[in-house]
């Protein structure tokens, strides 16, 4: 995507500043907040863990409760690729910014997605070296909804 389009849009939503001969990272400074940086870092780079021999992000994975849920699906489907593939998969944007919806493009929402992806390809990397991870991005055509990206291991 380039850069341009993104300005583009940002100066739509800040139309009452001035924001003449901004540049991304201009935005940011002007209008983002370290609180948001960090707490967007978690979706960039996010912790992810293993559980009965499959990697999940660390949230769907945080008591008895989901514990259980995902040995109940293990007892349903096939193969542990299909219960990693089943719990791990996020459509871009609605599963990660439910009060920004209806605020992108199809085009913006494609990009967020490969870029969010090429990141969790790099962290998956960094926490399992020795996992061969899958972080595969659907596209609309292929989902028939927004992009998804499915994480699971090989």
């Amino acid at each position: 995507m380039d850069d341009n389009l993104l300005i583009d849009h940002l100066r739509e939503l800040h139309a009452e500043a001035n924001t003449n001969n901004f540049n991304v990272l201009d935005f940011v400074s002007a209008f983002g907040s370290p609180l948001h940086a960090l707490a967007y870092s978690k979706l960039f780079w996010p912790d992810f863990l293993e559980f009965e021999d499959m990697i999940f992000l660390k949230e769907h994975v945080e008591d008895e409760e989901d514990r259980s849920r995902i040995r109940s699906v293990i007892s349903k489907l096939p193969t542990r690729r299909e219960v990693e593939q089943s719990f791990n998969q996020f459509m871009i944007p609605d599963v990660f910014f439910s009060a920004g919806l209806g605020t992108t493009t199809d085009e913006e929402n494609i990009c967020l997605a490969e870029r969010i992806a090429d990141m969790w390809r790099a962290r998956l990397a960094r926490l399992f070296p020795n996992k061969k991870c899958v972080v595969e991005l659907q596209l609309p055509l292929e989902t028939r909804e927004g992009p998804t990206i499915v994480v699971y291991q090989a």
